[in-house]
Parts: C-alpha cells; structure tokens; sequence
C-alpha cells in the first residue's frame, strides 16, 4: 500500500509540474527531484533546486550556510499533499516546552520571532502610553514598532568594548518604561553578556515594563554552558524570550518563530496576533523535524566557527580589526568607504551589508567555506580598486 501511494505521488508530480524545462541539479529537472525527494532520495540530491540565483554569495542576512537539515525537508516533502488543510494542534508548542522544560501554556509561534516582538510591543503600549528602553545600536524591531506607534525610545550607548551597558539599561528605566528590549548575543555586534549580571537586570526590573530577551543566536555561544533566559520565565512573569527557528535550524524562509514567557503575558500579546491562521501547515512539520535534529545544529555551529576563524585570519591579516562575535557573522570597522565597497561587492553578486547604525562597518554573514573565500578573494580586489 506504502509503495503504491509512493507511486501516485510521483505520478502527479510528473503530470502537473510545467513540463521539464525546469531548475535543473546533475540533470534532474526540478519536478523530477520534487518527485525523488518524496520517495526518499537524500537532501543532496536535491540541494539548489528552487535557488533564485545558485551563482550569489549571499552573506547579508546572517542565514544558515547549511540551510535545513535533511529531516526538516524530507518532512515538508511528506507533507506537500496536505497543505491544502490548516494546521490546529498544538504539536510543536508542546515540543518545544518538552525542549525547555517550561508547560506548552507558556510557549507561543509567530511568524518569525519578528511576530513576537510585534505582537510585545504592541501590549506593552496598548491602552498605556510610554518609553521603550533598548541598547545602541541594537536589533532595532521593538525600538522601531515604539516608534511607529508614535512611542518615545530611549537608546542606551553601548560601552567601549561593544558590549550592552546593562547597568545604563536599568537606569534608563523609568516610571514611563512599558518594554526593554535586550538582544543577547547583540546583533550587530555579536556580543554577549554576562549570564548572571543579566539575570539580576532582569530581576530588578518593574513588574509592569515587560522585558523582552532577544536570544536569536544563542546556539552560536562558544560556551555550550552558557545558560538561557527561559528557565527563569518560570520566576519572573514580566520576562519574555524570543528564539527563532531561521539561524541555527536553517529556516529562514519558513517563518517560525517562538515566544517563552509567563501565560499572563502571553496572553497579552496574543490579543494582537492572528492566532492559529498564523501556523504555516508545512513550517510547523519542518520545525518539529529540525528540533529533532540538533545533529544538524552542532553541524552548522562548528562550521560557523571555523568560518569565522578563517574571516577574522584574512582580515586580520590585511590590517583590520574584526569584533570576536558570538553569532553566525563578523562585524569589522572598514572606514568611510565601507558603503562604496559593498556596492562594488554587489556588483559581483558577492553579498554583504553595512552594519546597522554603525559608521563604516561591514556586517558579514558565514557562509559555506567556498563562499567565505569567494567574499575574500573579492573583497581583495574591490578594496585594492578603491
């Protein structure tokens, strides 16, 4: 029975794909591949089907060099016939409390942990006009939703060494304060804090300002010890923890974010979000698949990590100073032309981006090692042009 619906399957897909001048990988045509991936042929297979431009080195957007592991996308393929239903379980909340050990009423999805941070902010002013605090520079989503619902934002200066001046964050804080925003590692610096001088920040904050902890990158820590906010959402209910299944999962494209936090607070939030019209049927099997994968994590912290030996050896090596990170990219001080560079970079299909408000500093993603030495080689020959 398995086998002869293996066989439908691929049946269909030969008969409504457009045809076979599709993408094409070692001469399979794309719907070929679909087809082979269903039957369980393996990722590499079919690794570049679907890519815009298989020719960019894009390293500007801090995405997983590996991209998803072999168990997310065979678990999209598995379930490609089923995205004409909705999705309304709660699978993968209760997975990932059963991952932190916190109860499934205190996670919540977004669409990206962009929709979380939305959706915070949004019940931190709601009815309640104020402040939000945030270090400079820093992720700027909670600053920029304040700002846009016409919300005061204090930025608080990083110290000299790039780090978040928690001490000055408390400070900041006022009887006006409604959210903190701290972004640990720091992105775009890549910094990140002391877990205990933290954890009393957090602590010592008003009861009534909702603190967010921005943990996107944690899993790219040099310290595998190095402990999480999450458990401590379990003591302080005005404490919020946003991960993001799009850096180390290789999601990006998927969409799926999560919240961590008190169900009070939750519930807060929960009143400006869509709810269960926001769970993509195949996002949500890709997650659970790649939570059940933390072999594919490990394999792209350890590339991660040696990509990011190798930059900091070639840059150091032409003079500069990159900033020793603890995320999936380097961030060097270039100088006043740092913008003229990259537009040059571009032009090569090579790229990266100006780290956000940070004068003359290049923000660079790691990629694959061919793609780290192809933004090398590269970057030599514009930089000698200029």
């Amino acid at each position: 029975m398995a086998e002869a619906q293996d066989m439908n399957r691929r049946s269909f897909l030969r008969s409504t794909m457009l045809g076979g001048a599709g993408v094409t990988l070692m001469g399979t045509p794309a719907w070929e591949a679909a087809a082979q991936m269903v039957s369980g042929t393996t990722m590499q297979q079919v690794n570049g089907v679907g890519l815009d431009d298989p020719t960019l080195v894009q390293l500007s957007i801090n995405e997983n060099p590996l991209g998803a592991s072999q168990r997310a996308i065979e678990a999209v393929a598995g379930k490609m016939f089923g995205m004409n239903r909705y999705t309304m379980h709660n699978d993968l909340e209760e997975a990932l409390a059963a991952h932190h050990d916190v109860d499934p009423e205190s996670v919540v999805l977004g669409v990206g942990s962009s929709e979380i941070l939305l959706t915070a902010t949004l019940a931190a002013f709601w009815n309640n006009p104020g402040n939000a605090v945030t270090a400079f520079p820093s992720y700027r989503s909670i600053p920029r939703t304040a700002d846009e619902l016409g919300q005061a934002v204090k930025q608080v200066p990083l110290t000299g060494d790039w780090q978040i001046d928690l001490p000055a964050i408390a400070a900041a804080v006022d009887a006006d304060t409604r959210i903190v925003s701290i972004c640990n590692p720091n992105n775009p610096t890549g910094q990140l804090l002391d877990a205990a001088a933290l954890e009393r920040t957090i602590r010592a904050m008003p009861k009534d300002v909702i603190v967010c902890v921005d943990e996107a990158y944690i899993q790219f820590v040099d310290n595998p010890d190095y402990p999480s906010m999450i458990s401590l959402t379990k003591e302080v209910e005005n404490l919020l923890v946003s991960r993001t299944f799009s850096k180390a999962y290789g999601l990006g494209g998927m969409r799926v974010g999560y919240g961590v936090a008190h169900p009070a607070l939750l519930e807060r939030m929960q009143q400006f979000s869509i709810g269960l019209l926001n769970k993509n049927t195949l996002s949500i099997v890709a997650a659970m698949a790649a939570l059940n994968d933390q072999q594919h994590v490990q394999r792209t912290v350890q590339i991660v990590r040696e990509g990011k030996a190798f930059l900091y050896a070639e840059l150091e090596a032409m003079g500069y100073s990159p900033i020793r990170t603890q995320t999936i990219f380097v961030t060097v001080e270039i100088g006043p032309n740092v913008n003229t560079l990259i537009d040059r970079l571009w032009e090569k299909k090579v790229y990266v981006r100006q780290a956000f408000d940070m004068e003359g500093f290049m923000r660079i993603s790691v990629g694959l090692p061919r793609e780290n030495e192809a933004f090398i080689t590269a970057f030599k020959r514009e930089r000698s042009a200029l």
